[in-house]
Parts: structure tokens; sequence; C-alpha cells
């Protein structure tokens, strides 16, 4: 289930991933065949999905994440597709070449930097290096967009999850001010309930107190389970009694510098060019009258019919 490529491999990955799969997502191969027929047949007979990938690799995105629910599957992925549509500003033209992006991907402000004992991708956030005075939220979100999606096809980081760590020390007003109450909102409801992420901690190093009521404001938003994986520490000491140091750069305790982690990463990207812009001939027909249809929606976006022919599936 380990794609060739995966990013930060190690011997016993493979075997791990095998142990994840069976033991938290129930995946074996009857149930994935199983799965992604039906999932494909939903696309194919749904009318709002115009355009739609349907390899293996992107259905199992959403599959994986919901432990072969395949309901829920559909679901995510008819948000998903309706974020994408929503937010164009975050969601189109990831193109690592465009000059713009070059430029946030140089900062070192976002970067997959390891892959701990569990398998887990562990993608790290620097905030002081995002340079605030020059861009605001909407290149954050953009930045983290395409880190993700260039992860998310990998079948590693679909079984395993992600570890994401965020260092916050010495970052300024400005980071905090950046943010609009609109990309807040937008960001958390419909970003977060569309990726197909499984995100499996949370690591907060360093929030100044002027963060707080932003961070506290933030968390509203999140599940109780999100919560639960949430961790904040007061140094760089205490985050590595509870992370494994050896994932982390040169700085935080590892053996590989920063830059050259975001180099490689850089380097990686440039191989998931055409996957990123092939996203965007993906379409949907948004419902109702406004064309920012909310992605995580209040009622059930499965229409009824197909709901009800999921549950004469026999899965289990």
């Amino acid at each position: 289930m380990c794609d060739a490529g995966s990013l930060y491999e190690f011997p016993g990955l493979p075997d791990c991933l095998d142990r994840i799969a069976r033991a938290e997502l129930r995946e074996d191969d009857q149930l994935r065949k199983q799965s992604l027929e039906q999932m494909r047949e939903w696309i194919a007979k749904n009318p709002r999905i115009k355009n739609c990938r349907t390899d293996d690799a992107f259905l199992l995105r959403f599959l994986r994440t919901k432990k072969f629910s395949v309901v829920r599957a559909c679901e995510t992925l008819q948000k998903y597709l309706t974020m994408r549509q929503t937010y164009p500003k975050w969601c189109r033209k990831l193109d690592p070449q465009d000059p713009e992006i070059s430029a946030l991907l140089d900062y070192c402000a976002l970067v997959p930097v390891g892959r701990d004992s569990s398998g887990r991708i562990v993608v790290m956030g620097v905030v002081r290096n995002f340079d605030a005075s020059r861009h605001g939220s909407d290149d954050m979100i953009r930045l983290n967009m395409l880190v993700t999606e260039a992860l998310l096809d990998d079948g590693a980081n679909q079984i395993a999850g992600f570890t994401h760590v965020f260092d916050n020390s010495a970052m300024t007003m400005a980071h905090v001010t950046c943010w609009t109450l609109e990309n807040i909102g937008g960001y958390l409801r419909s970003i977060a309930n569309g990726v197909p992420i499984r995100l499996k901690q949370n690591h907060f190093v360093n929030v100044p107190s002027f963060a707080a009521q932003v961070s506290k404001y933030c968390l509203s938003y999140a599940s109780e389970k999100l919560k639960s994986r949430i961790f904040c520490h007061r140094s760089i000491d205490e985050l590595r009694k509870n992370i494994e140091p050896t994932v982390l750069p040169e700085e935080y305790g590892g053996t590989v510098p920063l830059a050259k982690l975001n180099e490689n990463f850089k380097k990686y990207l440039l191989t998931k060019r055409d996957m990123l812009l092939a996203l965007d001939r993906m379409e949907i027909v948004l419902g109702g009258s406004s064309s920012a249809e909310p992605a995580h929606g209040g009622k059930d976006i499965v229409d009824a019919g197909a709901v009800g022919s999921f549950r004469k599936l026999q899965i289990d």
C-alpha cells in the first residue's frame, strides 16, 4: 500500500501501513475494490458532478479518511469539489513553477520534514519565516493547499496520516492581523471539512499571548476529536519530549537543515506539477442561487437516492 516515491520512506514502512490499514480503516482487498466501484458509480450518476478524477489514488483519499464508509466518502468528495470551486483563490493554479508560489515556498514556512515510526508524515510550519508584511492569509491558505494536495495522493499519507508542528516563536502581530474574519471562518469551516486528510496530531509551540484569543476562536470550530489531538508546548525542548526529534529539522534536534528539506520538497513538487494543475479540470454544479455554497453545508449533500442505494450494500 506504500506508493513508490513516497517522501521519507523507511524499512518496514509497508508492513506498518498494512497493519494500520487493517486495524484502523478495516481495509482489505475486497472492501477496497468494492468501495472504489461503488464510489465511481455514484460519481457517474451524480448530475452535479461534471468532471472528476476517478483513479484509485484520488478516490482512496476520501475512502480512507472516512474508513471506507462509502456514503461519508461521497459526502466529503462533494464538499471538496464545492470548496475548490467556491474558493478558487486558494485551490486553483497551484503551480510550483509560478513565481508567486515559488516565492512562498522559498520562505521555508511550511515544509514536510520527515516521517515518524508510526508512518505519519510530519509537516512543519515556522510562522516567523512567513513574510506577513508582503503576503496575507490568502497566501498562507494557498501554500497550505499546495503542500496538502501534493501529499494526499500518497497511500502512505492516506493511511498513516499527518502530524503538523507549528513553531510560533517570534511571530508578530502582523501574522494575526493579516487574517480576516471571513478567511478564518471560510478556512476552518470549508477547508477543514472538505479536505480528506487524517490529522493525527497538531503541535503548537510558543503561542504568544496576543494570539490566544484568535486561537480560542479557531478552536470553537474544531470537533472534540480534533481538539483531543491538539498539543501546546511552552518550548522546543518540551516539543522534543512529545515527538520523535529525529523527524524534525536540524535546528530542532534532527539531522537535516530546514532549508535543505525545503529544497528537496520543491523538487518533489515538480514531480507532482501535472497532477496539481489537472485538479483544476474537475467541475461541480454549485447548488442554489449562490455561487458561494458553503462546503461544510448544513444539510446532507448526498442526494437521498444515492444514500438509499448505498444502504443496500453489504460492505462489512
